[in-house]
């Protein structure tokens, strides 16, 4: 009877460790909670990647979008969920570039409150003028804004977004005595500008193209390493002698902190096949971004960098959010 019993005994522990093994992943919907509301570059770069994710995985990718704040509603609901790879959130240079050396007070850590997992897509920005400024080059831009100091006016999404940090960059840098507009989202930037309101941006091809192609913006340089695919005849601003003076606004996707590793490197592994695409590749292309797949680790010690660049620039903008 006893050999019995222990026979039971250990084959109801065998059963129960097999049942405990983790499933596969993914083996229902997951949710990808993006931080702005429909339309704009976040919401087309992130619907890109989750549809293909979707595809390689098996498995329905929906995303959520939460907009409001800054990005920092949809963090804190992504920190807070539960750490098992069905919550993730479409992370950006705003929510975990900017946004933890701006706002004073975040109910999350930046870093330890989240799983990072990889950077998908990388937005160049560009510097563009109203076609009513007499500067052809960022050199005769300079000279107009030191000649006449105070006169000419750059627009921003808002105060303490990276179009408005890389004005004041700019400014910092160049010498240039351009004044900050601060406006209420890159739509209504943008209207003022092609009006002839305000006289200069700096922000991503999606937000300035139609206005550009329509003939009232003209480009002026490529506030990146390399020039823009979509205005290559635009130097860069190292080309001209300023290095250093770059804005990239990028996305990726991260988790609440403890997602498995194996449920971690199961998603990097896809981005990194859905990625190299050439659909992919020619989709991001079409709004000038550009994938660029990191590695969890690769992706997190980013995301310290980029905190590091841009505090800085927050403090001597002098730009906090409560």
């Amino acid at each position: 009877m006893k050999a019995v019993l222990k026979v039971l005994l250990l084959w109801g522990c065998a059963a129960a460790a097999v049942a405990a093994q983790p499933g596969p992943y993914p083996n229902k919907p997951v949710r990808l909670i993006v931080g702005v509301p429909p339309g704009g570059a976040a919401d087309f770069t992130a619907r890109i990647i989750a549809h293909k994710l979707a595809e390689g995985m098996g498995q329905n990718l929906v995303v959520e979008n939460r907009g409001g704040a800054g990005g920092t509603i949809a963090s804190d609901i992504a920190s807070k969920a539960t750490p098992d790879g069905y919550t993730l959130l479409w992370s950006s240079v705003t929510t975990h570039g900017v946004g933890p050396v701006l706002y004073t007070k975040l109910p999350y850590d930046a870093v330890r409150d989240f799983t990072h997992i990889g950077l998908a897509a990388s937005l160049p920005m560009i510097a563009a003028v109203h076609v009513s400024v007499p500067a052809k080059s960022v050199k005769e831009l300079i000279a107009l804004a030191k000649a006449k100091p105070g006169t000419l006016h750059f627009a921003s999404s808002s105060s303490g977004s990276l179009p408005h940090l890389v004005g004041e960059m700019f400014r910092t840098i160049t010498g240039a005595q351009i004044v900050h507009v601060p406006y209420k989202g890159s739509g209504p930037a943008v209207i003022d500008l092609a009006a002839g309101n305000v006289q200069i941006m700096f922000d991503a091809p999606p937000s300035l193209y139609g206005q550009i192609k329509g003939g009232r913006l003209r480009v002026i340089a490529s506030v990146y390493s390399k020039r823009s695919d979509l205005f290559p005849e635009a130097p860069t601003m190292a080309e001209l002698g300023y290095k250093g003076l770059e804005g990239v606004i990028w996305y990726g996707i991260s988790g609440p902190a403890g997602v498995p590793r194996r449920v971690v490197q199961r998603i990097s592994d896809e981005m990194h096949k859905q990625l190299a695409l050439g659909e992919v590749k020619e989709r991001y292309a079409s709004q000038g971004a550009i994938p660029t797949p990191m590695t969890p680790e690769q992706y997190t010690a980013f995301i310290k960098s980029e905190m590091a660049k841009w505090g800085p620039v927050v403090k001597a903008s002098g730009a906090r959010v409560d």
